[in-house]
């Protein structure tokens, strides 16, 4: 009996054994390993046939300052705004300043607590960058700033003493061909200028015109070395080109001064009496140009051009003492680059993300003359800074 169990208890043990290699036979197994692999590779192969998804692009110029997305943490931490410039005797630059209050308004307006001051270089590049480089450790990288370089050459040494503590800044007129903003990413957001050859040009245009396209002129550059003032002597020369019957008699360099300015149209006066007119790169030395002629009795009777727009020498154009002048709107240049500096302090602006194109870009600027200079004269700043790349020449 114990023998018959033995036996069948043997059998049971096959049949299990039997049972379970059947289960578990590899044919089986490799068919539903396979199955899935199959509709991989098939995936994978139809996915690079498809049509590329077209990259979205975005406008810079919608750009929106979304006030209710900036963190109550920054709203509530005191932001240093400034404006680094060499002078606010000269009325253009001065209303780079008024630039900043405007935009200090709008600061007002969503609730931003800032502080704001003018670093004022006197003319100095050693202290434009120490200036910068102070207010910028002060405000341990709550800081943006607009700087106008005293010379191209410390465009990039303002820009890093911005950089070193944090914070942002957008630098205007002038920097060496080989240096940027994108040297600096992020902290030296933005560069801009308007075009000074074409501006230069212009003014020249206007200045031949005025004397029939021909007799003689003197010509009062810029602070050598400086980007604003190198481009406008291209755009004279571009335009001298094209009257071969004007003749320069004086030309030098008044460092954007109406004293000198004075002094030496002036002495030109002694040896040229019978001059035709006066080319100035910027509206300061035309302020010089005028007071000299009109000691000599010529005023009104030698035509005069400069840049900026200065009040007084928008009122000789309307009177008919100069021919021309041009407005950079420095209005618009200030309270505009702070803005878009403010939107990278906020985090709401991705300074890696924007294209070349809006990281070094020409702003607005107009010619002014006898035709255009009463609209001009009545002319108020409103701008938008929640779009701040409002600021951006077509």
């Amino acid at each position: 009996m114990k023998r018959i169990k033995s036996v069948i208890a043997l059998l049971l043990a096959f049949i299990m054994i039997f049972m379970l290699a059947a289960c578990n036979k590899p044919a089986e197994t490799t068919e539903t390993t396979e199955e899935p692999k199959e509709e991989e590779a098939e995936t994978t192969t139809e996915e690079p046939a498809e049509e590329p998804a077209e990259a979205e692009v975005t406008d810079y110029r919608d750009f929106t300052i979304d006030a209710s997305k900036i963190p109550q943490e920054k709203l509530d931490t005191t932001l240093y705004l400034a404006v680094s410039v060499r002078g606010l005797e000269n009325p253009y630059i001065a209303t780079i300043k008024v630039g900043m209050e405007l935009f200090a308004e709008y600061l007002d307006g969503i609730g931003q607590k800032y502080e704001m001051q003018v670093l004022d270089s006197g003319g100095s590049n050693d202290k434009e960058v120490d200036n910068m480089r102070q207010f910028a450790a002060k405000a341990d990288g709550n800081a943006i700033a607009y700087a106008d370089p005293n010379e191209n050459s410390i465009a990039y040494s303002l820009a890093e003493a911005m950089a070193e503590s944090g914070g942002y800044i957008g630098t205007a007129w002038n920097k060496p061909d080989d240096v940027g903003p994108e040297d600096l990413t992020p902290n030296w957001v933005i560069h801009t200028s308007p075009d000074n050859v074409i501006n230069g040009y212009e003014i020249a245009k206007a200045l031949f015109d005025a004397q029939d396209g021909k007799g003689k002129i003197f010509v009062l550059e810029g602070m050598m070395g400086n980007t604003a003032a190198i481009d406008r002597a291209k755009g004279l020369d571009q335009a001298l080109a094209e009257y071969p019957d004007i003749e320069v008699v004086g030309r030098d360099t008044a460092n954007w001064a109406t004293a000198e300015a004075l002094t030496l149209v002036e002495t030109w006066l002694n040896q040229n009496p019978d001059v035709g007119g006066i080319w100035c790169a910027n509206d300061n030395m035309a302020t010089g140009a005028l007071q000299a002629l009109d000691k000599a009795g010529l005023k009104g009777k030698v035509g005069v051009v400069g840049i900026d727009a200065n009040t007084d020498i928008v009122e000789a154009v309307a009177s008919g003492d100069a021919v021309a002048t041009v407005s950079s709107n420095g209005y618009l240049q200030g309270g505009y680059t702070l803005a878009i500096c403010y939107a990278a302090w906020t985090g709401l602006l991705d300074v890696e993300a924007l294209p070349a194109e809006f990281r070094e870009f020409a702003t607005p600027a107009t010619v002014i003359t006898g035709e255009n200079v009463a609209e001009f004269q009545s002319y108020s700043p409103d701008f938008d800074f929640s779009k701040p790349f409002g600021c951006k020449a077509d």
